[in-house]
């Protein structure tokens, strides 16, 4: 493995201008630009029907795109062949040809290059070493596990040595355990090669645990980029903030707007303070918490706190937390819990939903 390693002098980057891509009346991706920059791991999550596959096939050379470029390290590689773009591909299905063994799949991209055979022997060999296969090159695909498939495929998309790897859903087919295992593995050989990876799924906590950062796309648009923690804390859109775990909107009006914060007045009446906005007084908004940041029990010390009263409809054991269903300012309020939280409640109790102000994102209506 270290051989491998040691040749790869990093990724490369990948820029999308203006790429648009329609089926008929039906614009499968509009107008994407997006750029992946050299060694980065950039996931394109969305919803099914998204545009992320199509996006990552217009990448790979599977589909044409409509209009727009595609740059390869500031070359084009719109006008070529998939074969001659030199980008490594995984696909959900792993596509590996069930008549050769273990060693040939492997082989195959560098037989497709002419290499010569020891060559082919020494790259198969440390592939096989990087993804933990090194005792499995006589086998036949059809003796292999799901993860052990998705590793020879995956050794197949590097053994050739590719500035770029895209992968599509890759880990659709592993149940949850194998996926969690396979998560780690695939980031881990990312690191140690330095390689870019543009990676598509539609799971957000895997999108969360994987990427430098994330494109979420919607109805053929990105709709946010960064980083896990600024599109899952300062969500750009209700959209985003929505697909990205779980939300609560609390509707009301902007009452009040200083430097320092803004208040607003929600349906059931009662006042919350949020980070200074905008949005003009009198606009009506959208208040976004995140179901974590909510709790009921009061801060400790002096620290300010917005609260609202309502009653626990439902109660949820999830193992590791504890997710409520509380009616309050006139909507239902998710809260989610530790399980070692201080606070118990129960069906039909009254409660006090507790949150910082600076936990709020504003949104207009």
């Amino acid at each position: 493995m270290t051989d491998i390693v040691a040749r790869h002098s990093g990724g490369g980057e990948v820029r999308l201008v203006g790429l648009s891509r329609s089926f008929g009346t039906m614009h499968a991706v509009r107008d994407v630009d997006l750029v992946a920059a050299p060694g980065e791991f950039l996931t394109l999550l969305g919803a099914s029907g998204s545009g992320k596959t199509t996006t990552l096939m217009m990448i790979a050379g599977f589909v044409t795109p409509s209009k727009g470029d595609i740059l390869v390290d500031g070359i084009s590689i719109v006008e070529r062949a998939p074969d001659k773009r030199n980008l490594g591909v995984v696909f959900q299905s792993y596509a590996l040809f069930p008549h050769m063994t273990v060693a040939e799949n492997i082989a195959f991209p560098l037989r497709m290059r002419h290499c010569a055979s020891a060559e082919i022997r020494t790259r198969v060999a440390e592939a096989l070493a990087m993804v933990q296969l090194s005792g499995f090159p006589g086998r036949r695909v059809g003796e292999l596990s799901g993860g052990q498939q998705q590793r020879v495929a995956l050794a197949r998309a590097l053994v050739f040595r590719p500035p770029v790897l895209l992968m599509d859903e890759p880990l659709g087919a592993l149940d949850r355990k194998l996926r969690e295992q396979m998560q780690l593995e695939i980031k881990r050989i990312q690191r140690e090669l330095g390689i870019t990876v543009i990676y598509v799924t539609h799971d957000q906590e895997e999108a969360l645990i994987l990427s430098d950062r994330i494109a979420i796309m919607h109805e053929g648009c990105v709709r946010q980029v960064g980083t896990p923690a600024v599109v899952y804390e300062q969500p750009s859109t209700p959209y985003v903030a929505s697909f990205l775990g779980e939300s609560n909107f609390l509707e009301g009006i902007v009452e009040e707007n200083t430097v320092t914060a803004s208040t607003l007045r929600l349906q059931s009446g009662e006042r919350i303070a949020a980070p200074p906005t905008s949005l003009p007084v009198g606009t009506a908004v959208q208040a976004m918490v995140r179901p974590e940041s909510i709790t009921l029990s009061p801060p400790q010390g002096n620290d300010a706190a917005n609260s609202v009263n309502g009653t626990i409809e439902i109660r949820e054991y999830l193992g590791q937390s504890i997710r409520y269903f509380v009616q309050a300012a006139a909507s239902s309020v998710t809260v989610r819990e530790p399980r070692g939280g201080a606070r118990r409640a129960s069906p039909g109790e009254r409660v006090t939903l507790y949150w910082s102000p600076q936990a709020t994102s504003l949104f207009p209506k």
